[in-house]
């Protein structure tokens, strides 16, 4: 039994892939396999994985595409690892990640328990900036997974978790969210290590960066998690309509793009009442000039003595 399993799902990154294995082949600590999981790429992913030597490697393939949730489930299934871990394929573990994850968890007992990191930002040009990553111990835990992402990147979770909750397929956006607070709805042990160890990189052609339907899907998914029987009594309300009100203003901003006014209006109001301080604290200038803009008369008006 391997200390950790290491799970990528991929779909279309080969490119990308053989400097994200890079990164594991350079761990001061070995004591991993590594489960690869091509969601039916249309490029040479699958082909990369297999030709990567790397020590314990596991490729699979998908039959048909079936998105991240599914993908990352079926590398769980395979997974012989004490501790489950996570890597996208357009991110990368510093040298020392599961050195420093592993001497923590031995120094807690290696319980059984949900473990995270704290990470890096970097660009595409190699620019590295901190993520911020406060406290865990400081925050209600359903409101510090509802504020903060921790990606699965960051995480290394005790394979018997998995056998009580794993990610949800019909999840298809923050599915990490929804799995994280699932966790804790369970009660199971979270602990943070506050070194950054791991980078995750804004990728242009990612979901979170490239996706024109990014906020219909959010909000979709954000729906069906709020909605959990489960979740319900625990999930503070102040929390889930930020996150209803920051998908609205994206989907203010895409009608305005697109001129239209109605829907300017409609998902511009909607976001304020939601949350009337502004999703950030930043948005309710941008809101009202974008409404008043959208209105027949006044938008004219304001268009005329503008220009």
């Amino acid at each position: 039994m391997p200390f950790f399993s290491v799970i990528i799902p991929v779909y279309n990154r080969a490119h990308r892939l053989p400097y994200v294995l890079e990164s594991l082949k350079k761990q001061t600590f070995q004591d991993f396999e590594t489960i690869i999981v091509d969601d039916a790429s249309t490029d040479d992913s699958y082909q990369v994985a297999v030709g990567f030597e790397l020590p314990n490697k596991i490729v699979l393939r998908n039959e048909q595409n079936s998105e991240r949730c599914v993908t990352r489930n079926r590398g769980i299934d395979e997974a012989k690892g004490q501790y489950i871990c996570f890597l996208d394929s357009d991110d990368y573990h510093l040298p020392e990640h599961f050195q420093k994850l592993h001497d923590f968890m031995v120094s807690k007992g290696n319980p059984v328990a949900f473990f995270f990191t704290n990470a890096w930002d970097e660009t595409e040009e190699g620019i590295r900036t901190e993520r911020y990553c406060p406290d865990f111990e400081t925050h209600n835990p359903y409101t510090y997974f509802l504020r903060y992402t921790v990606n699965p990147q960051r995480w290394a979770v005790h394979r018997d978790i998995f056998k009580i909750v794993k990610f949800d397929k019909d999840i298809t956006v923050a599915e990490d969210m929804d799995l994280s607070l699932r966790i804790v709805e369970k009660g199971f042990s979270i602990y943070q290590l506050k070194e950054r160890t791991t980078v995750y990189v804004a990728a242009s052609d990612s979901f979170t960066h490239g996706a024109a339907d990014k906020a219909e899907r959010e909000l979709y998914c954000y729906n069906q998690i709020f909605a959990k029987k489960e979740l319900i009594p625990h999930l503070p309300k102040c929390e889930t309509k930020r996150l209803k009100s920051q998908c609205y203003f994206h989907l203010m901003e895409k009608a305005f793009a697109e001129n239209r006014n109605w829907g300017t209006i409609k998902y511009g109001m909607k976001s304020f009442l939601l949350c009337p301080q502004g999703y950030n604290g930043k948005t309710n200038k941008i809101v009202l000039v974008s409404c008043l803009y959208s209105l027949p008369l006044v938008g004219g008006l304001l268009r005329r003595i503008k220009s």
